[in-house]
Parts: structure tokens; sequence; C-alpha cells
């Protein structure tokens, strides 16, 4: 009788370990998800806000260079991209609002599991989301790091050529390079950080979120202007009295 209660007790207490495993184990699989999830924001946040700082200077340009009186179709082709900007504006506007607040809910759910499973640092699942994070942010640091220095020598071989515009060189290609450097250059340090165990994304996500922010602002309040300035300048046509040259007196 005793030996059949210790067998069944061993036997409850292995099911037990078992059903502890399976959950343990479907925990860290859902982990896995949102880790990999945030890492991917964290790559994909500099993007999107770079790309909504171009398409605002594109439609700041769109509304400067569109159309004139010695080629009136240009107008019209100034008007179909800066629709189509305005378009992506509002598009880029709708994520950059819903992916900062995912970004935030993600680096504090995933805090949260981190200390309740301290050997999760040592698996695979949590190193490659990060290096490979690390990776892309570093080859774009470096890329618009080098784009800058290609402005920069340019300029020095273009000194005294006649016609060589160096201050456009500086503001349409080095300036938008130090943008993208500065904001890849942010988020690399912080991933490389991360990876050597110390953990700043509360500062990171808060940068991120008011970047966010204000870029989200600035594109909705930038579309809202020039629809409103591209509907009150369209020119609307003006009824003229028809000419009667018929050469008979009128009765």
């Amino acid at each position: 009788m005793a030996t059949e209660n210790s067998t069944q007790s061993a036997t409850t207490s292995t099911e037990d370990r078992k059903k502890m495993a399976m959950r343990q184990l479907n925990g860290t699989s859902f982990l896995t998800l949102e880790h990999v999830g945030y890492f991917v924001l964290v790559v994909l946040m500099p993007v999107l806000l770079l790309t909504g700082a171009t398409i605002a200077m594109q439609l700041w340009q769109s509304k400067d260079s569109s159309g004139g009186t010695i080629m009136p179709m240009l107008y019209n082709i100034g008007a179909a991209v800066q629709y189509i900007d305005t378009n992506a504006a509002m598009m880029l506007t709708s994520g950059l609002i819903v992916l900062a607040p995912l970004m935030y809910c993600l680096r504090r759910r995933i805090s949260a599991e981190y200390a309740k499973r301290p050997g999760y640092t040592n698996r695979v699942g949590y190193k490659l989301p990060v290096y490979t994070a690390l990776g892309l942010l570093a080859a774009a640091a470096v890329g618009s790091f080098g784009t800058m220095l290609g402005v920069f020598l340019n300029s020095l071989a273009n000194i005294g050529v006649s016609g060589a515009d160096i201050g456009q060189m500086y503001t349409q290609q080095f300036l938008p390079a130090l943008l993208a450097f500065a904001v890849f250059g942010m988020a690399a340090w912080y991933t490389m950080w991360f990876a050597k165990g110390k953990d700043t994304s509360r500062v990171f996500v808060n940068v991120i979120g008011l970047l966010a922010a204000i870029m989200a602002i600035t594109l909705f309040v930038t579309t809202l202007t020039l629809n409103h300035e591209t509907k009150s300048n369209t020119v609307q046509p003006q009824p003229y009295p028809l000419q009667d040259n018929s050469p008979y007196p009128r009765y």
C-alpha cells in the first residue's frame, strides 16, 4: 500500500513538472515573439522618422516649384506629385501613431519578463534579434557617414569650378546624411549597450516616442496647410460674354 502511494505521488510530481515545463516553454516562446517584435521596431522606427523628414521636405519643395506661366503643364504634374506625397504623409503619420505606443508597451512587457526568466538572456532567441538589429543599424550609420564624407570630398574637388553649386550639395545631400547618421547612430549605440547587458530602454523609447510625436504633428500640419493652400489657389474659370461678329445689324 505504501509502495502504491509513493509510486502515485512520484507519477503526480512528474506530471506536474512536465506541465510546469510546458507552461514555461509556451511563455518563453511568446516572450521570444515579443522580443523579436520589439527589435524590429528598434530598426523600423528610425527608418520611419527619416522617411517622414524626407516627405516633409519634398512637400515644401513641391509647394515652391509647382508650375508656372511658361509651362502650365508642370502645375498638374506638381499637383499630382503633391497628392501622392500628402497621402504618403498621412499613411506615415498613422504608422507613427500606432507603432510608437506599441513599442512602449513591448518594452514594458519584455522588461518584466526578463526579470522573471534570468536565464533567458543566454538563449539564441534572445541574442539573435539583438545582434541582427545592431548589425543593420551599424551598417546604416556607416553608410550615412560614407555619404557625408563623399559629399565633403566632392565639394572640395569642385571648389573654383564654374557652375558647381556647393551650397546645394550640403543642403540636399550632406544635411540629410548627417540626420540619418545621428538617428541610426543613436539606435545602434543603444542596441550595442543592450547587447552588453546595460538596459537603457526607457530613455531610448521615450526619445523615439517624442520624435515620433513631433514628426506626426509636423506631417499632419504640413499636409493640412498645403491642402488648404492648393484649394484656395485653384483657378476658377471666368465666364466671358460672347462677341457677335455678324455683319448684319441686330434688331
